[in-house]
């Protein structure tokens, strides 16, 4: 089984070959990677990260509303025959098996389901009381937590079958499929954020939406959305309300050691990764 992962990223290059590490280590064996108006060393990181996974990626310089939309329904329409499951997903999340040994394993029980895509639940994360964006790994540094029941975690996000008739939605976390959008539990899903309770039987995604204050506030406030407005710029009060620490939380734990052994096969391992590329601003 071929499983893909499609992502729009933009100046998120001290964390891409972590990202990279991570998703091919819990199997997704292509990705498509849409560099979004970087400013940063990004092309350069790709380019070393080449010949070790299958990539293919594309520098996007525009400036339009919800260019994250036109850029999966570019995704689709060109790469979704290449893959039997693909996911759409963005920088800060990390998506996983909670009980298989691989992205396709978990997978293959929904392959005879009449269904068009997944959706995996979000579960957010917090700054961990970083002031500073510290070095190593980001799925090491973030390990404090929302709260599971919290409402943000009834976000999903897809994976969607491939060579099917399906195109962007209304947002970034569902496409319209021929038979439709089912969570693991196979309730149907009409729209990004459910009415349902989320459940991690089988499919997780770790969304590290803060990272820490300095990234806040030299990054991530005046970054914009992707599927949203260009103009986009998140407030202070944003922080307040999005940094949220109430719970450790060890799920990536159990893979630690084969990404610590991937990033270090890849060229990324003995320190250089996050902390030791400086964040830049926005132009």
């Amino acid at each position: 089984m071929r499983v893909g992962v499609v992502t729009i990223q933009k100046n998120r290059a001290p964390w891409i070959a972590e990202w990279l590490a991570f998703h091919s280590v819990v199997g997704f064996s292509k990705f498509y990677f849409y560099a979004h108006n970087c400013t940063d060393n990004t092309a350069e990181v790709l380019n070393s990260i080449q010949n070790y996974y299958d990539i293919k990626s594309f520098s996007i310089n525009a400036d339009r509303d919800q260019i994250q939309l036109s850029t999966y329904q570019h995704a689709y329409e060109n790469f979704g025959h290449e893959c039997d499951w693909l996911a759409f997903i963005d920088g800060d999340e990390f998506l996983f098996p909670t009980q298989d040994e691989n992205i396709a394993s978990a997978l293959a029980r929904f392959n005879y389901e009449k269904i068009s895509a997944l959706g995996a639940y979000w579960v957010c994360f917090g700054s961990s009381g970083h002031l500073l964006e510290p070095s190593g790994l980001v799925t090491k540094n973030y390990r404090q937590r929302y709260p599971l029941e919290h409402q943000l975690h009834k976000h999903i996000k897809s994976i969607v079958r491939g060579r099917q008739n399906s195109t962007v939605g209304q947002n970034a976390h569902m496409l319209n499929t021929p038979y439709g959008t089912f969570d693991e539990n196979l309730r149907e899903i009409t729209f990004g954020l459910t009415n349902y309770d989320p459940t991690y039987k089988y499919f997780r995604i770790n969304h590290y939406i803060c990272q820490s204050y300095e990234f806040f506030k030299r990054f991530k406030q005046q970054s914009g959305a992707a599927d949203a407005g260009k103009n986009f710029i998140r407030p202070d009060e944003w922080w307040d309300e999005m940094n949220i620490n109430s719970a450790y939380d060890n799920s990536i734990e159990p893979w630690y050691e084969k990404l610590d052994m991937e990033v270090n096969r890849i060229g990324f391992g003995n320190g250089v990764s996050p902390g030791t590329i400086k964040l830049r601003t926005q132009s």
